[in-house]
């Protein structure tokens, strides 16, 4: 059996130690509550109904995650940067990003940001249309596995040993992390729409308009459209645009129909809103690469300018005509 190492003690990571604990696995989450949970009980409060086996453990020391073979990264984006700092060097382990988003201070995607602070021996992203909970539940599931060496897809598909979860291999790195952290942000506003009712045809509408703003931000910044056509990119978006087990929207539900909610308070209260912090990041490179992105500026303008909803809705429908996709 191999040694895994899982950054993050969230639904997410939890679900990922579910799933690989066929091999040995160590947990690593600052919460004691829950690494005591997991190590007396084989529970996480977070994910209830799922029991781990006993070849999953948890640990507050990042330290003794240096001895794993592969080392899982399911954090909040934001918190990415820290941590990894504190694991030091990892040139003996293969890094697996499973976290989506876009660091804010240095805008770069997570691939970027861990290359340049550890020497790990490898570093690969997993990302697509898959919700935590029906992951954890073994319930059918494929995602993309972006990684510049094919045999690094062979060995990593091997550990999981799973025909419920499937893999797809893909060489796009830009393109797959692109695709898991942009449509947070046009989830927030199609759980606007829903919270406001304006139907199914809206919801239809504004998802295809979504994508045709990603696959021009994506060509800008060095991805191949193939790759946002796929599971990582276009089924991402479905998935998390088409249900409110999506934190993304039902948090653009509630601020809908909570217009004098306080979105910061708001968003310490919950699991992190992943979209909140990467739209800003998006709007910024989209500015300075002179992206024409309507739809995540409005998303942008309603959590950090207090625009008005009915006015970006407004400004939406009054845009000139234009062509369907570019």
């Amino acid at each position: 059996m191999k040694k895994i190492g899982i950054l993050g003690g969230g639904v997410w990571g939890s679900a990922l130690a579910k799933l690989l604990s066929n091999n040995h696995v160590m947990i690593y989450a600052r919460d004691k509550n829950i690494v005591s949970s997991i190590n007396e009980h084989r529970i996480n409060p977070k994910l209830k109904y799922i029991i781990f086996n006993n070849n999953v453990k948890a640990t507050s020391n990042i330290l003794e995650l240096k001895n794993s073979d592969y080392i899982f990264v399911a954090l909040p984006t934001q918190n990415v940067r820290k941590v990894i700092q504190l694991l030091g060097n990892c040139k003996d382990q293969q890094i697996i990003i499973g976290s989506k988003g876009i660091e804010i201070e240095s805008q770069l995607f997570l691939y970027d940001v861990i290359s340049s602070i550890v020497n790990a021996k490898n570093i690969s992203v997993l990302s697509g249309p898959c919700f935590s909970n029906e992951v954890a539940r073994n319930l059918p599931t494929a995602v993309t596995f972006a990684t510049k060496d094919k045999n690094i897809f062979n060995t990593i598909n091997l550990l999981f040993k799973n025909n419920n979860f499937r893999l797809y291999y893909s060489d796009d790195l830009i393109g797959c992390q692109l695709g898991g952290a942009i449509k947070n942000i046009y989830a927030i506003a199609v759980g606007i729409t829903i919270g406001l009712q304006l139907g199914d045809n809206a919801k239809s509408a504004l998802i295809s308009r979504c994508f045709a703003e990603i696959i021009p931000f994506g060509k800008a910044l060095g991805a191949n459209t193939n790759t946002l056509f796929g599971l990582s990119g276009l089924g991402d978006l479905i998935l998390t645009c088409n249900s409110l087990k999506s934190r993304n929207t039902s948090f653009g539900h509630l601020i809908s129909g909570q217009p004098k909610i306080s979105i910061k308070e708001h968003l310490k209260s919950q699991e992190t809103t992943e979209g909140y912090f990467t739209v800003k990041a998006v709007y910024n490179i989209a500015k300075e690469n002179k992206i024409n992105m309507p739809i995540a500026n409005s998303v942008y303008r309603i959590l950090f300018e207090q625009a008005s909803i009915k006015n970006e809705i407004s400004n939406l429908l009054n845009r000139p005509v234009t062509k369907d996709f570019h």
